[in-house]
């Protein structure tokens, strides 16, 4: 066998890779029309028409691995900026955000008000025989069915109050880092205790906050390591 029948073999090779993804494609599509149109393939030398085929199959392998390749590393560009994204708010935004509590030691008591299937077969019995229409009757009855009546209050038991202007003031200053949610959550925070200026426990909403920074911060720290 020729040794040097394998150099031009691999420099074709070479050179079909390196083309671009479109004209790899068209050469695809041109190649198959040869095949699949007679007069085209008849058009051809004589000797050059069982190299069809081969052909076809050679250039349309390379293209389907080059989309291949191109997705893989799609995905792989998306990912990577997902990861510095998620990183950059986990350091700039949650991270200091988590901090505030260090020193700040929350303790949350639950309650259940209805904990037995007896009592909420009361309460949904009560619920039937209330006043209103039989469909909102019959829908409220079931969900007291299922409630357990649930009910949880936190507060702040020693190392200071609840960090409201603290958070405030970080979200501000890394404001591009913040998601709708977590503006809704430090809004309603802030209100809440204008509206519940004389309660001493933390207010439902600045508990949603707290258990919304404790839960983006396992998440985020997870996600990039």
């Amino acid at each position: 066998m020729d040794p040097t029948f394998g150099v031009p073999t691999t420099k074709m090779l070479d050179t079909v890779k390196s083309l671009p993804t479109w004209l790899l494609v068209g050469l695809s599509i041109f190649l198959l029309a040869i095949l699949l149109w007679p007069p085209f393939l008849l058009g051809l030398p004589e000797v050059m028409r069982p190299s069809v085929p081969v052909a076809l199959l050679l250039v349309t392998t390379l293209t389907i691995c080059n989309l291949l390749s191109l997705w893989f590393a799609h995905v792989a560009e998306r990912q990577r900026r997902s990861r510095a994204g998620d990183l950059d708010r986990l350091v700039h935004l949650y991270r200091p955000l988590k901090a505030l509590f260090l020193t700040r030691h929350p303790t949350v008591c639950t309650g259940i008000g209805s904990p037995y299937l007896r009592q909420r077969i009361e309460n949904a019995w009560a619920a039937l025989g209330a006043y209103g229409r039989l469909s909102r009757r019959v829908k409220r009855a079931l969900r007291a069915l299922f409630d357990k009546q649930r009910s949880s209050s936190a507060e702040i038991e020693y190392g200071g109050s609840f960090p409201m202007s603290e958070i405030i003031k970080i979200v501000r200053a890394k404001v591009r880092y913040a998601n709708p949610e977590l503006h809704d959550l430090v809004n309603q925070a802030d209100r809440s205790r204008y509206e519940e200026y004389d309660n001493i426990l933390m207010t439902d909403a600045e508990y949603a906050l707290l258990e919304h920074i404790d839960r983006e911060h396992r998440s985020l720290s997870k996600r990039v390591g």
